[in-house]
């Protein structure tokens, strides 16, 4: 036996008043789907002991002045140790003016993959000073910026991918041989900055972060007043997340470093540097000298700042987004 349906006619004003219910629920705006959670790096994951370990081994390859064989020495060597990391690492040879005449530089950059628009450059000069004699060692200057970028590389590598590709730069010819100037220091961030610009991915910069000289025991970063102001906002925020904020002050005025070449281009770009580099707090008697070993170094520093630059890269967006 089977169901037998009957039918009824529905009067037209009911069937109006539904119409009416049935479009008002189409019309009425739907929440969106709540976006996925941001996946960050963890700050946690990064290792002061691993970057101190990658400061001495770079520093035990001896002087690395400009247009020495040292310093090509060096940039194979950052070359081998970005290759050991996964990443293809690129050694940009290019001569330029120097009070030597014309003499050859050598940058050298990985891009570490990120999915998300964008790009970050996070960047350190790998070069020393040239004239200090066979016993400078330049283990802050340059070694633990130099040491720390790779430990960030490490991190980077391992960490996840929903962020902007970021780029490692390793630069040569920071330091002047004579006095700064348009032929004199410099050379590679003018170079890095030059190419992204020709190459139209100055465009898609987000942040250009400089590390300098901040492997010291005693930890005192100074912010120039010649960076991105935002870019100092998130530096001075990571460090109170982490506890530091005291060791994080604004300078009194500019400094010269590798940021400026990215600013005057028109890219955001910070510089973190501890510029107290001496033997008692507000001195600098040990920049450039053969006073800058690695015994003044500590794995706590370079680990503060490697973490407080984890933190500021989680706060930057996608290119594009607010």
């Amino acid at each position: 036996m089977g169901w037998v349906i009957m039918k009824r006619r529905v009067p037209c004003i009911f069937l109006s008043f539904l119409a009416v219910l049935w479009q008002a629920s189409c019309d009425a705006p739907r929440s969106a789907p709540a976006p996925a959670p941001r996946a960050e790096l963890d700050p946690g994951r990064l290792s002061g002991t691993n970057a101190l370990e990658e400061v001495r081994r770079f520093v035990a390859l001896g002087l690395r002045d400009s247009g020495t064989p040292g310093a090509e020495r060096a940039a194979e060597y950052l070359a081998g140790r970005l290759r050991a990391l996964g990443l293809e690492p690129v050694v940009d040879a290019f001569k330029d003016r120097s009070p030597k005449g014309e003499t050859t530089f050598r940058n050298v950059t990985a891009t570490v993959p990120g999915t998300a628009p964008g790009l970050i450059v996070l960047g350190s000069h790998y070069d020393t000073k040239a004239g200090l004699g066979p016993a400078f060692e330049g283990a802050n200057d340059s070694g633990s910026s130099t040491g720390l970028l790779l430990e960030l590389g490490r991190l980077l590598v391992n960490g996840p991918r929903e962020r902007p590709a970021v780029m490692l730069a390793f630069f040569d010819g920071e330091e002047c041989m004579v006095d700064y100037g348009p032929f004199d220091g410099l050379h590679g961030s003018r170079r890095l900055a030059a190419e992204l610009k020709r190459t139209g991915q100055a465009a898609a910069v987000q942040a250009v972060i400089i590390l300098d000289m901040i492997g010291d025991r005693d930890l005192s970063v100074t912010l120039p007043r010649n960076a991105t102001p935002d870019l100092r906002t998130r530096v001075f925020h990571a460090a109170r997340e982490e506890g530091i904020r005291e060791k994080f002050a604004l300078g009194s005025g500019p400094i010269l470093d590798d940021h400026v070449p990215f600013l005057e281009r028109g890219m955001p770009a910070v510089d973190i540097i501890d510029f107290q580099f001496g033997s008692a707090p507000g001195r600098n008697d040990y920049w450039h000298t053969t006073a800058d070993s690695m015994d003044k170094l500590s794995a706590e520093s370079l680990e503060r700042v490697g973490r407080v630059v984890v933190r500021v890269l989680n706060t930057l967006p996608a290119h594009g987004s607010p």
